[in-house]
């Protein structure tokens, strides 16, 4: 009976000429929030991004919908600019022999692996095909660590956009949540075709990289209220509700990177936070001191003070004691972008670990994708640091940085620029 263990001699046959394709061309010739405010230049939108592909015909009582296909091939990674999935998993892994060769190697089979299986299709050695016919929504995803760079000898090509982010002074950092050689970033509709993704790609790449961590993060199926789009997080606060609008020209000039080197260009650079909720705390609080600690409202997102018939921005809102509804270190306002080139497209996912040290493990994988994080996230993040109130009732537990190269043509394969 054919296992893991033992696959066909012909996709045997295949993976290795995959593997090896980078040995032969070589020897022939690698905060947590950010809200631009109603009041601000950007124009954002509370819906979530316009799926790549029309969605299907409703289907008939007691018959599944026809999974929707998100296109692999393109100027752009899928995973970024499409519908957030509701259940998203990031895996860190690192190169078990760190050499250009076996990087782009490495490369190679990952991208033949996702083309394949965003469309429904079985992976190299997969002995359950069936598995990966429910491909809906799927998205895969790969980021590039500093540590690759630096690895392989290729540290005097990271992109000028792709800086080392600092340590905050609120961070905590705990094991083994850092920076890896690679990142996977996987999301998809169905659990069960999620795992069996992961598990394809991991296996695929086990005899060149080696998996650190896997941080899986879900959100909820159901809108945080009727008629808008946002989801709620594991502390009932309404998450990402400002952004500017996916396929606008503002959402390209937040997101995409537009020069540098051919594979970066149409990439972004991913900044992936780990925040623990300190539940326990954050639930002896009354509701008016937690939205007064976010500047929101927990029944609907909106920002305290919004919806006033005087047209003054909730930012300059006073109370009957000429106070600001928002205070100076209410999160929201903290967090708030004072122009274009600080804002950052936000993925908060859920998490829930069980149990740490005799509480909840639970909070945010937190995905901030920018240009350039020397704009947006490091500015953004060292307020937070050093004036937000919210910064009592979480801890950072991890961060991760990669830079997430533009998509690619059929034929080709994901950074193919840097190996050249």
């Amino acid at each position: 009976m054919s296992t893991d263990q033992q696959p066909s001699r012909s996709v045997l046959s295949r993976r290795g000429m995959l593997a090896a394709g980078g040995a032969a061309i070589l020897g022939a010739a690698g905060g947590f929030v950010l809200a631009s405010g109603k009041d601000a230049s950007v124009p954002t939108t509370s819906a979530p991004p316009a799926p790549a592909t029309s969605p299907p015909p409703t289907a008939e009582p007691g018959v599944p919908a026809a999974p929707v296909i998100l296109p692999f091939y393109g100027a752009h990674q899928a995973g970024v600019e499409t519908e957030p999935a509701l259940f998203q998993t990031f895996v860190g892994l690192d190169l078990i022999s760190p050499t250009r060769k076996n990087a782009e190697a490495t490369m190679r089979l990952v991208t033949d692996d996702a083309a394949r299986l965003t469309q429904g299709q079985s992976a190299l050695a997969d002995t359950q095909p069936e598995l990966a016919l429910n491909a809906d929504r799927l998205t895969i995803s790969v980021g590039l660590g500093h540590s690759l760079f630096e690895r392989i000898g290729l540290a005097d090509r990271i992109p000028e956009q792709f800086p080392v982010i600092p340590r905050f002074r609120t961070d905590a950092f705990e094991e083994p949540w850092s920076g890896t050689d690679l990142l996977l970033q996987v999301g998809a509709t169905d659990p069960l075709t999620l795992a069996h993704t992961l598990r394809m790609l991991t296996k695929d790449l086990s005899t060149l990289a080696r998996v650190r961590w896997s941080q899986p993060g879900f959100r909820s199926n159901a809108p945080a209220s009727m008629g808008v789009a946002s989801r709620r997080n594991l502390m009932g606060q309404v998450e990402a509700t400002h952004f500017p609008a996916p396929g606008s020209e503002q959402f390209a000039t937040v997101v995409w990177i537009d020069d540098g080197p051919d594979w970066v260009v149409g990439g972004t650079v991913l900044v992936l936070r780990r925040i623990r909720m300190l539940l326990d705390t954050w639930d002896i609080l009354d509701r008016p001191v937690q939205e007064t600690v976010m500047g929101r409202s927990l029944s609907t997102g909106q920002l305290l003070g919004d919806g006033a018939d005087d047209g003054v921005s909730p930012f300059d809102a006073v109370d009957d004691n000429g106070l600001p509804v928002i205070p100076a270190d209410a999160h929201i306002r903290v967090a708030r972008a004072d122009s274009l080139e600080g804002v950052m497209m936000r993925r908060p996912y859920n998490y829930d670990s069980g149990m740490h040290k005799g509480t909840n493990d639970v909070g945010l994988l937190f995905a901030a994708y920018t240009r350039d994080p020397r704009t947006s996230f490091i500015p953004t993040q060292r307020r937070l640091a050093r004036g937000d109130a919210f910064q009592r009732w979480i801890s950072t537990v991890g961060s991760a940085t990669y830079v997430l190269p533009g998509g690619v043509a059929e034929g080709d394969f994901l950074a193919q620029g840097l190996f050249a």
